[in-house]
């Protein structure tokens, strides 16, 4: 009989947290029974239509969404609930910082009541006390996340950045921490010819003898993009004939809009929205931008040193593990933009630094960031804990 693994996620619209589990749950699925669980978004998010492609169950918990809401946050803990009672699975692997909370509580009680061998795994897919936030919201993420630790049997790390964090901030016990690189499988990517004729048309603009600039990301807050719009004024005034296209939407579209509209870049940046498969399109860019303020370990740089793009990104989270700092990309500091804008002109200046420094990224990828092992060793992680 199979052993069966309830994967929990806040939202099914697409980033990192949501590639996470249905890289987990596509390369697993016929060695244990896995099913998924989600809230916000329900059926239409993209997660939902990637787990239907595959033909794996999932369930939509009413209520549960990403902002704090104390009403629906307790009718979303009571779903959650009766779901992990309903399914009794062996494994509840929570996904998010919101689920982290209800999850790990509903997942507890339910193997203390019923007195159920049951394993409880979290992902730390980046510790929200990291993001931009005020002293009195990150002491209170840290203790919500000492206090629920306790719930938790194995909590994963997905880089070692954040693995010393929690050690240092004495936050969780090192006996439940375990560090397990996000991966990727294998890419194929659109030749570069390709790649600019899909963006060209995206962006309405031929982009003959122009320098493209590329980022893909939610446009939420913690991906720092005002910053990247900021650095990419002081670029277009150096090299007009310099085009910044970020791919992907969410909560910020309009205030993004208006500082773009608002600095005379209209003919410069463009906000294309959500594509999917945006990763074919990587090698359509010169450069590849990363201004997150907070990251676990980024799935765009992954697809991007994959793709051999020379990159930029800020020293935050994982990505100074992905990147060795002027050999195989770029750091920077958070909200830099000044700093941000002189790493770009370096390698728009100097076509042979980009591909120089592009195949040592693709090279780092190739050689550290296995997406086997990280399947193997999670689903080894399950197999020693679960009995």
């Amino acid at each position: 009989m199979r052993r069966t693994i309830l994967y929990i996620i806040t939202q099914s619209e697409l980033g990192g947290a949501q590639r996470y589990v249905f890289d987990l749950v596509n390369s697993l699925k016929d060695e244990f029974k896995v099913l998924v669980a989600f809230g916000e978004q329900g059926g239409k998010g993209e997660l939902a239509k990637r787990l239907e492609e595959i033909n794996v169950d999932y369930y939509v918990v009413p209520y549960l969404v990403r902002k704090i809401s104390l009403i629906s946050d307790i009718a979303a803990f009571f779903n959650l609930l009766k779901l992990i009672n309903k399914i009794k699975p062996d494994v509840v692997h929570l996904n998010s910082s919101k689920v982290s909370i209800l999850g790990s509580l509903a997942a507890f009680l339910i193997k203390k009541i019923k007195k159920k061998n049951l394993l409880i795994v979290y992902t730390a897919h980046g510790w929200v006390f990291n993001e931009p936030l005020s002293f009195i919201k990150k002491v209170f993420y840290e203790y919500i996340e000492k206090f629920t630790a306790y719930f938790k049997d194995k909590i994963i790390c997905v880089s070692e950045f954040d693995y010393q964090v929690a050690l240092n901030k004495n936050i969780i016990p090192q006996n439940k921490l375990v560090v397990i690189y996000n991966s990727i499988p294998e890419l194929s990517f659109y030749p570069k010819e390709k790649a600019r004729l899909e963006l060209a048309s995206l962006i309405k603009k031929d982009l003959d003898n122009k320098l493209v600039i590329g980022s893909i990301g939610n446009l939420y807050p913690n991906k720092g993009f005002k910053y990247l719009i900021k650095a990419a004024k002081k670029i277009v005034k150096y090299n007009p004939d310099t085009i910044f296209v970020i791919i992907g939407d969410g909560i910020q579209r309009k205030f993004l809009e208006d500082i773009i509209t608002k600095n005379g870049l209209l003919d410069n940046v463009f906000l294309v929205g959500r594509i999917k498969s945006a990763w074919k399109l990587l090698k359509g860019f010169d450069v590849y931008v990363c201004s997150s303020l907070k990251e676990g370990l980024s799935y765009t740089i992954l697809e991007a040193m994959q793709a051999a793009r020379p990159i930029v990104a800020t020293n935050v989270g994982g990505n100074a593990e992905l990147i060795r700092d002027n050999v195989s990309g770029f750091l920077v500091k958070t909200k830099d933009y000044n700093s941000l804008s002189e790493k770009i002109k370096i390698l728009i200046d100097d076509p042979s630094l980009r591909e120089k420094v592009g195949e040592k990224a693709k090279n780092n990828v190739q050689q550290h960031f296995s997406f086997k092992k990280m399947i193997q060793k999670t689903k080894m992680l399950y197999l020693r804990n679960m009995f």
